[in-house]
C-alpha cells in the first residue's frame, strides 16, 4: 500500500501538481489523426486539467493551441478553420498554426503589427504516429526527441487507434495493464476464443513475477505453470504510461493511460500488425468487437446503461463477468474503483509485484524531476522495446529472457 501523501503525489495532475509537471515532459497522445480534417471542425482536447483545441489546417499541418481566444476568451472550438488558421467567430481574430495572430478585423489595420507582436497564445508542438496526434506540453522551447514507437513505421492500414474517456484517475488505467493475474479471472470468458496462446493463462491464476529494469521502464514476466511447461507473458512498460501487452494473437497492442484531469483519463489502444493490413475480421475479434463503432470514445456505447453495461442474464448463462467485450471489462473495473483509488487502504499480495515496482519507479522519477528537472529516459528517449509484448510457452527449466529475445523484432 501507499501512504496518503505518496498516493496524492502519484495521482494528482491538475494545476501545479508535481506529477502533472513531470508528465508534460513526455509526448502525450491527444486526439486520433482521422478526427482532424483539413479545414474541418476544431476538436476540444482536455489534458492535465487544461483546455486546448486541435485542428488540421488547409495544407494538412496540425495546430494545437489553448482553447480560449486571446481577445475575450471565446472558445476556438467554435472558430472557422480556413486558410491555414482559426478565425474566432466572435470578433474575427485569426490565429495560424504557429499561434501567430495574423488578422484583427475588429481593430484598425495599422494596429495589427503592433498587436501581433504583443499578443501570445499557448501553442504546442505536435507529431503524428500510429494514427494519433501527439503533443508536447512541457516547459522547454525545444521538445524532446520523439519516441521510437514500433508502430510508427508500418503502413497506415496496418495500424489503428481507439480511445476511451474514463471516469477515473489515469494511474488506474496504467496499473490495469501491468496486472497479469487478472487475465486468468476477469477475462476468463474470452480465453478460449484466442487463436493464439492467450488461453494458456487459464491454467494458472497465480503467476509468479520476474522483472528487469530497462532504459525505458520495466520488463515484466508473468510466469504460469502450464502442464509440464511454463507459460510466460512478457509485458514491456514504457514510462510513464504505456504498456506493450501480449495478446496471444498475431496483432500487437500498446495501451496508454493519460490524464484528462485528476478524476478523468483517456485510455488509448493502438493495435498494429507488422506484416499485413488490419481487416474487418480483426475488428470483430473479441478484443475489439463493437468498439470500432465509436473510436473516439467507445465508453459511450455503455455510458448511462447502469453497471457499465453489465448483463446479468449473460452471467446466468455461464459468462463470468457479464460483459460483451474484454476491454469494457477493464474499463468497468477501473471506474468502479472510484475517481481516485485510496491506495493506503489496499491489501496487496505477490500478484501485485508489477504494480508495486512501477509505483516505486514513478515516485522516484517524479521526485527526481522535482529536485533537478531530470526526466526518466531522456538520455535514451524511450528506446524501442525489443519484443513489444510477447507470450511464450517454454520448458519448465527454460529461460524466458532468452526465449523472449528470440521473438524480438524491434531493434
Amino acid at each position: 500500500m501507499l501512504s496518503h501523501e505518496d498516493n496524492e503525489l502519484l495521482t494528482r495532475v491538475d494545476g501545479e501538481a508535481p506529477m502533472g509537471a513531470y508528465l508534460r515532459e513526455y509526448w502525450t497522445p491527444a486526439v486520433r489523426s482521422q478526427r482532424l480534417i483539413a479545414d474541418g471542425a476544431p476538436v476540444q482536447v482536455r489534458l492535465f486539467g487544461e483546455d486546448f483545441v486541435a485542428f488540421r489546417a488547409t495544407d494538412g499541418r496540425v495546430g494545437f493551441l489553448d482553447e480560449s481566444c486571446p481577445h475575450r476568451g471565446a472558445s476556438l472550438a467554435l472558430a472557422r478553420n480556413e486558410d491555414c488558421a482559426l478565425r474566432c467567430i466572435y470578433h474575427g481574430w485569426k490565429i495560424d498554426v504557429s499561434g501567430t495572430v495574423v488578422e484583427v478585423p475588429s481593430e484598425p489595420a495599422d494596429r495589427l503589427a503592433d498587436m501581433a507582436d504583443k499578443i501570445t497564445i499557448g501553442k504546442y508542438p505536435t507529431r503524428e504516429a500510429g494514427g494519433v496526434v501527439w503533443v508536447y506540453l512541457g516547459v522547454h522551447d525545444d521538445p524532446p526527441a520523439f519516441p521510437q514507437f514500433p508502430f510508427d513505421k508500418v503502413p497506415a492500414d496496418h495500424v489503428r487507434a481507439l480511445v476511451a474517456e474514463t471516469h477515473c484517475n489515469w494511474l488506474q488505467a496504467v496499473e490495469g495493464t501491468l496486472d497479469s493475474s487478472h487475465v486468468s479471472i476477469l477475462h476468463q470468458a474470452w480465453l478460449g476464443q484466442s487463436t493464439g496462446s492467450l488461453g494458456k493463462a487459464a491454467e494458472d491464476s497465480a503467476p509468479r513475477y520476474e522483472s528487469d529494469e530497462t532504459g525505458y521502464g520495466i520488463r515484466f514476466a508473468a510466469i504460469r505453470h502450464c502442464g509440464d511447461d511454463q507459460h510466460v507473458r512478457v509485458t514491456e512498460f514504457v514510462m510513464p504510461w504505456m504498456a506493450y501487452i501480449p495478446t496471444g494473437d498475431e496483432d500487437r497492442v500498446a495501451i496508454i493511460g493519460t490524464p484528462i484531469d485528476d478524476e478523468h483519463s483517456r485510455q488509448w489502444f493502438i493495435r498494429w500488425n507488422d506484416d499485413h493490413p488490419l481487416t474487418e475480421d480483426t475488428d470483430t475479434h473479441f478484443w475489439y468487437r463493437d468498439l470500432t463503432g465509436a473510436p473516439d470514445d467507445f465508453t459511450e456505447l455503455v455510458r448511462g446503461r447502469g453497471s457499465w453495461g453489465q448483463d446479468r442474464s449473460l452471467m446466468s448463462d455461464g459468462h463470468f463477468s457479464g460483459f460483451t467485450n474484454l476491454i469494457l471489462e477493464d474499463v468497468a473495473i477501473q471506474e468502479s474503483q472510484g475517481p481516485i483509488v485510496d491506495r493506503s487502504k489496499e491489501k496487496l499480495g505477490t500478484s501485485d509485484i508489477a504494480v508495486v515496482k512501477t509505483r516505486r519507479l514513478m515516485l522516484d522519477s517524479v521526485r527526481a524531476h522535482q529536485e533537478d528537472g531530470t526526466v526518466f529516459g531522456r538520455k535514451d528517449p524511450l528506446a524501442r522495446p525489443g519484443t513489444a509484448g510477447v507470450a511464450i510457452t517454454i520448458e519448465a527449466t527454460g529461460d524466458w529472457r532468452t526465449a523472449a529475445a528470440g521473438e524480438a523484432r524491434y531493434v
